[in-house]
C-alpha cells in the first residue's frame, strides 16, 4: 500500500510538472509570435517616419571623418548610389567590405523634375572594353538603378563631363580631368550625379540683406552677408536650449517632393559638437522644433549667405571605413562586373552649394573609376531671435522620407565687403 501511495504521489508530481512546462512553452511561444507581429507591422519603410538609423549614421560618417574646421558640403545620397552600383559587381571579401558599410541602407528613388531636381546614374565604358563587361551586370544597373550605359573612346573627359553638367542642372562643370579618363588602365567609370535648384517656400527679401557680425571659430569676427526675415509662417521652425540654436526652413514642394534646410549652431565649439553629434540628436531637434506659426510674435531670422564647393577625399575615407580590398589590384574581386581583373583606381566626390535669398542650388557627383589590375515659451512680447552668427552644421533633407541629400558645415560665410555692391 505504501508503495502505491508513493507511486501515486510521484505520478501526480510528474503531471503537475508537465502541465507547468507546457504553460511555460505556450507563454514563451506567445511572446515570440507577438514580437514577430510587432516587427512585421513596423518595418523600415522608405518614405515614412524618422530617418532610418543606419541610413542616418552613414550620412554622418563623412562629416566626422572630414571635421577640419572648414566649409564643406557632400551628398551621402550620391555616395550611397555609387557604392550600391559598385557592390552589384563585387564578390567575395570585396563585397563583404562594401556591404559592411552600406548594409541596411535604403535607396530612395526620385523622379527628375525639369530644372528643379535631378538624380541620375551612369556608366561610361571604354569602347574597346565593351564586350568584357558582363551583360548581367549592365542589366542590373539599367533595371535596378535606371543607369545609362555609355560607350566612349576615352580620348578625353569631354563627353563624361558634359553628361555630368547636364545631370547637375549645369552646376558642376569639368568634374574629371583628361588625365583621369586617358589613363590606359581605366576602362569603366561609375557615376552618380544629383542636383536641386529649389526656391524657398517663403523667400527672403534682398532689401533685408546687409552686413552683420559673424563670429569665427578662432575668436575673431567678420562682416558677413546676412539675410533677415521676420515671420510667423509655418514653413519656418526653430529649437533652442542652453547648448544649441537650430533653424528649419522649407523649400517649395515640387510634385510630391519637399526638401527642408536644417541649421544647427552650438554655443561652443562646432568641431567638438560634430565629433559627438548623433542621429538621435538630429531626430530630437526635429521632433521638438517650434513652428513660427505657433509662436506668439513669430521669429526674427538672421542667417548668412554662403556659396562654395568641396572635394571630398572619398577614396581615403572609404578605406578608413573598411573598404580596402576594392582598391588593391591583388585583392579586389569584381568578378560579377567583368571577365577581367578589375579594381577601383579612384573614388571621387565633389559637391557645390549656393545658399541665397531665392533658395538653394546644390549638386554633387560621385565617380568611381574601374581599372584593369594588370595595368596598375509664449510670453514673449517680441519675435524670437534666431541668429546664426557662429559656425554651424546644416542638412538638406526630404521632409517626407527623411532622406538626407546634403550635409555640411559653415565656418566662414560670404563676406559683405565682397557682396555689398550687388545690393546697392
Amino acid at each position: 500500500m505504501q508503495e502505491k501511495k508513493e507511486l501515486k504521489i510521484k505520478f501526480k508530481t510528474m503531471v503537475i510538472l508537465l502541465i507547468l512546462l507546457a504553460i511555460i512553452i505556450v507563454a514563451t511561444l506567445a511572446i515570440i509570435i507577438n514580437k514577430n507581429k510587432e516587427t512585421k507591422g513596423n518595418p523600415t519603410v522608405t518614405g515614412s517616419g524618422l530617418a532610418d538609423m543606419s541610413t542616418s549614421d552613414f550620412s554622418m560618417k563623412f562629416l566626422k571623418l572630414e571635421n577640419k574646421k572648414e566649409n564643406m558640403v557632400y551628398s551621402p545620397l550620391s555616395i550611397k548610389y555609387a557604392l550600391n552600383m559598385l557592390d552589384e559587381g563585387a564578390n567575395g571579401n570585396t563585397k563583404t567590405q562594401i556591404e559592411n558599410v552600406i548594409k541596411g541602407l535604403n535607396l530612395t528613388k526620385y523622379n527628375p523634375i525639369d530644372d528643379v531636381l535631378s538624380l541620375a546614374n551612369g556608366v561610361y565604358i571604354r569602347d574597346t572594353y565593351a564586350n568584357v563587361v558582363k551583360e548581367d551586370y549592365k542589366n542590373i544597373l539599367t533595371k535596378k538603378y535606371n543607369a545609362e550605359i555609355n560607350y566612349d573612346a576615352f580620348r578625353d573627359a569631354t563627353n563624361i563631363n558634359q553628361w555630368i553638367e547636364n545631370k547637375t542642372l549645369g552646376i558642376i562643370k569639368n568634374m574629371l580631368d583628361d588625365h583621369t579618363v586617358q589613363n590606359p588602365a581605366t576602362n569603366m567609370i561609375l557615376v552618380n550625379a544629383l542636383a536641386i535648384d529649389m526656391e524657398w517656400a517663403n523667400s527672403f527679401d534682398t532689401n533685408d540683406t546687409y552686413g552683420e557680425d559673424f563670429y569665427l571659430d578662432d575668436g575673431n569676427k567678420m562682416t558677413a552677408t546676412m539675410m533677415h526675415k521676420e515671420t510667423k509662417n509655418e514653413q519656418f521652425g526653430y529649437y533652442k536650449d542652453k547648448d544649441i540654436t537650430a533653424l528649419t526652413m522649407d523649400l517649395k514642394k515640387y510634385d510630391n517632393t519637399q526638401l527642408q534646410f536644417v541649421a544647427i549652431m552650438p554655443e561652443d565649439n562646432l568641431s567638438e559638437y560634430v565629433d559627438t553629434f548623433t542621429t538621435e540628436e538630429l531626430n530630437r531637434i526635429i521632433e521638438n522644433e517650434i513652428l513660427a506659426s505657433e509662436t506668439s510674435y513669430g521669429v526674427n531670422i538672421s542667417i548668412p549667405k554662403f556659396s562654395f564647393d568641396y572635394d571630398l577625399p572619398l577614396k581615403e575615407d572609404l578605406m578608413k571605413l573598411g573598404i580596402t580590398d576594392a582598391f588593391d589590384g591583388n585583392l579586389a574581386d569584381f568578378s560579377n562586373m567583368a571577365d577581367t581583373s578589375l579594381y577601383v583606381g579612384n573614388a571621387l566626390h565633389k559637391a557645390d552649394i549656393d545658399f541665397t535669398e531665392r533658395g538653394i542650388k546644390a549638386a554633387a557627383v560621385t565617380a568611381i573609376t574601374m581599372d584593369i589590375t594588370a595595368m596598375i515659451d509664449d510670453n514673449r512680447t517680441k519675435p524670437e531671435e534666431i541668429k546664426m552668427d557662429k559656425p554651424f552644421l546644416y542638412f538638406i533633407r526630404d521632409k517626407e522620407t527623411n532622406e538626407i541629400w546634403f550635409v555640411g558645415t559653415v565656418y566662414e560665410p560670404n563676406s559683405w565687403d565682397e557682396d555689398k555692391e550687388e545690393y546697392r
